[in-house]
């Protein structure tokens, strides 16, 4: 519990609970409805840093500027912690006072799928797995599902409150994709050229996996984000449509993520 709480007062930017939050409300969804996505994505994320922090896995000393849970503790305690905020994620839904009893199960079944073998997990394994000389469509697949698959699972979960045809459940789907990218690629730069005091942790620690930082220059790469974020622009025009508030708030949004420093 000590390590547990630690890691969430470290910081972050919750950006996954954040887009639930914003995405849910500008489809007049009331943020009462949308408390427990918010908090079971946010385990998820949080059992994936700390795993990912490990000495098995990126073995990071430093996240957020400060010791990791292996570090400030020990790694038993870390692989725990990681393991409890799995289990935390599926008791926040199966709790919840929110959600019908069939919207529970969609719910777990969607959260499910996008932390183990069609999405989080299995990205992380084709990461630790992945050969430097892997191609950049390689790589994107990889980022899909290890990165990805979350951030499309904050638009999906949505979609158990409020019905969509196909056409916007596709919408919604390249918008989750792009938007993982997005976000995955930004990382991998600031990982490549980022300022280390204001990243948070150690830079280039990278240069030896398979990452398109590295296998492009930062002109190239600005090209690369600028067509992936291009493609998340026309998803999220015609998912909006008239609606020029939510259009403006969201394509505002993807611009932070690309332009953020840490």
């Amino acid at each position: 519990k000590k390590a547990m709480t630690y890691f969430v007062k470290t910081g972050g930017k919750r950006i996954r609970p954040f887009l639930i939050y914003t995405f849910g409300q500008l489809l007049n969804l009331p943020p009462s409805k949308l408390n427990d996505f918010a908090l079971a994505i946010e385990c998820v994320h949080l059992h994936s840093l700390i795993h990912d922090d490990l000495p098995a896995m990126d073995n990071d000393d430093f996240r957020r500027g400060k010791p990791t849970v292996h570090k400030k503790f020990d790694e038993a305690t870390a692989v725990l912690a990681g393991d409890m905020f799995q289990v935390l994620s599926v008791k926040t839904l199966t709790d919840s006072k929110m959600l019908t009893h069939n919207q529970k199960i969609n719910a777990i079944q969607m959260l499910s799928n996008a932390n183990g073998l069609q999405g989080l997990i299995a990205g992380q394994a084709l990461d630790i797995y992945m050969k430097k000389k892997s191609t950049i469509k390689d790589i994107e697949q990889m980022y899909l599902l290890k990165t990805g698959a979350l951030f499309s699972l904050c638009f999906n979960l949505i979609t158990i409150l409020k019905k969509f045809n196909k056409k916007k459940s596709a919408q919604l789907k390249t918008i989750g994709d792009t938007f993982g990218k997005i976000f995955q690629v930004t990382d991998d730069m600031l990982d490549r050229w980022g300022d280390e005091k204001k990243v948070g942790k150690k830079i280039n620690k990278d240069s030896h996996k398979a990452n398109v930082a590295y296998k492009l220059n930062h002109q190239e790469c600005n090209k690369y984000l600028y067509q992936i974020q291009n493609d998340n622009n026309k998803a999220l025009q015609s998912f909006f449509n008239s609606n020029n508030e939510g259009l403006a708030y969201m394509t505002s949004l993807v611009d932070f993520i690309v332009n953020r420093v840490k």
